[in-house]
């Protein structure tokens, strides 16, 4: 006689023989994808959280049909596409698929390629969420139009044409593959710092110079010359060049600093920079002004060429230049300066205390009831904004100026004003954007600006002008080039980018990440 418990399971059997359920079809069957994308709330395959709201619709428009593993050679084209990450300075874990159940692998295929999409089409993570003064907009991304598009034509080109364009982000893209290579091959040793190498110097650290200057490119070959001579002084003052520190062909402290950053610590500062691009606006203008704020350089750019380059100030640390995109409207000769509350308070009334005389010696006055209105400076040779404004409406008030501080330019680093960006030679900036306008040559710039009365002129044609934050960049003959992260933006940029990749990395390697 049969015992309650065998009985129980027969009839279980017997029902599961007329009616199995839909993951139990078949000897073992695995769910369908429309199975799978039933229900509400995150979908988890191999460690990672699909999103059911934006598969399912994707999913619904194609028949719940597979759009990957049915087609080996899409497949394939896939994961060649998503093993190419790190090509961009992307972790490429975060995106990878293992084989597993076709229907489940489809559906995981599909999440990463709407990820690396996204990635490359308007980057792994918003700076916007990182930075307070960011003025950028992401770019533009529709995830079901790209896919349809991968899926009607060719996957690999697709995401490779969502990728900037601009030859600045690919030679950046060659100097990682070059960085990454030094890296692999064992990088260079840090120099001990110590006293000041110069020419004619000689010893085993003189020796390690010149091995770490040959490991960079700098040199052609390291030799065993323990002697400082011309050719070694030669790769200095390039390396000083091309990491902005004042070019005397002498090891100091800075140039000690910028030889002891790793060169996998320049992998990490190019992936950083090249995730920048990735955010920034597609289809720039063939003409504009450029202002790279870590370099303090302003260039202007005519028709796809530099035709004007200058050196500039940018904020200090505790003041930092916004990243932003505007339009130079108009010049203003002669300007006075309203000064920024918070300036009268921090700055101007303590020195007032120790001065009484100070407003006076320095040309300021209040536009109404003394401490009750705002401090203005009057124009003239000692104005805070010298004698020439670009003015630029922006949501951070900030502007391109002059400086009667022109000495301050002949120094390497330059992060000094208070967000404005100072400008070497305003009257050349000037004389470029009023060139086509009559009346406005270089000549007359300098008659206008001897009158010393404030004379506005507005711009027929206004001038796109950006501010970016490029601390690794490549020049045209794919030299790399370094500035430091004056205001840690590549330190925050590249946590919130580690933050996702762990978050999305699947589940074995995280867990194999977390224990190393």
């Amino acid at each position: 006689m049969l015992r309650l418990p065998h009985l129980a399971l027969l009839i279980v059997a017997f029902l599961l023989l007329i009616a199995p359920p839909s993951w139990a079809q078949g000897a073992g069957a695995a769910p369908t994808l429309r199975t799978l994308l039933e229900g509400e709330g995150p979908l988890t395959l191999e460690g990672r959280d699909l999103d059911r709201s934006v598969l399912a619709p994707i999913y619904a428009a194609y028949g719940y049909e597979s759009l990957w593993v049915s087609s080996a050679k899409r497949e394939a084209a896939l994961q060649a596409a998503l093993a190419g990450a790190e090509a961009h300075g992307l972790d490429a874990a975060p995106f990878r698929v293992a084989a597993g159940r076709a229907e489940e692998r489809d559906l995981l295929l599909t999440d990463a390629f709407l990820r690396y999409a996204q990635a490359l089409a308007r980057g792994r993570v918003s700076a916007a969420e990182t930075e307070s003064d960011w003025g950028y907009a992401v770019p533009a991304f529709d995830g079901p139009a790209t896919l349809a598009q991968a899926l009607s034509g060719e996957v690999g080109e697709v995401l490779a044409g969502l990728a900037p364009s601009d030859p600045g982000y690919r030679r950046l893209q060659q100097a990682l593959t070059r960085y990454r290579a030094i890296t692999v091959a064992g990088g260079w040793r840090r120099l001990p710092e110590g006293p000041a190498l110069r020419p004619g110097d000689e010893g085993s650290t003189v020796a390690l110079l010149r091995r770490r200057l040959a490991a960079e490119g700098y040199l052609a070959a390291a030799g065993a010359d323990a002697a400082f001579d011309d050719a070694l002084a030669d790769a200095v003052r390039r390396f000083q060049a091309q990491h902005g520190i004042a070019i005397d062909g002498t090891v100091g402290p800075a140039t000690f600093r910028a030889l002891n950053v790793s060169a996998a610590a320049r992998v990490e500062q190019i992936a950083a920079n090249l995730e920048r691009w990735r955010e920034l606006p597609r289809g720039w203008p063939m003409t504009r002004i450029e202002v790279n704020v870590p370099a303090a350089s302003l260039t202007v750019i005519d028709h796809g060429e530099a035709a004007l380059v200058m050196r500039a100030i940018i904020g200090a640390e505790d003041h930092p230049t916004p990243a932003l995109r505007a339009r130079v409207t108009a010049v203003l000769f002669n300007p006075a300066w309203t000064v920024p509350a918070s300036i009268v308070t921090n700055e101007i009334l303590p020195r007032l205390k120790r001065d009484p005389r100070y407003l006076e010696r320095n040309h300021y006055a209040y536009l109404g009831r003394p401490r009750a209105s705002a401090l203005q400076q009057r124009p003239g040779p000692n104005n805070a904004l010298g004698r020439v404004k670009f003015e630029m409406p922006n949501l951070y008030d900030v502007y391109l100026h002059d400086t009667p501080s022109h000495p301050q330019f002949g120094q390497p680093i330059r992060a000094l004003s208070h967000g404005c960006v100072r400008l070497e030679d305003p009257r050349r900036l000037a004389a470029y954007l009023l060139a086509n306008q009559p009346g406005w040559d270089a000549a007359d710039i300098d008659r206008v600006i001897d009158r010393g009365a404030t004379e506005r002129v507005a711009l027929t044609h206004s001038m796109p002008v950006y501010l970016l934050y490029w601390t690794a960049f490549s020049d045209t003959e794919g030299n790399a080039e370094f500035r430091d992260d004056l205001y840690g933006r590549d330190r925050r940029l590249a946590a919130a980018m580690a933050e996702r990749d762990n978050r999305e990395r699947p589940a074995h390697n995280a867990t194999a990440t977390a224990a190393n």
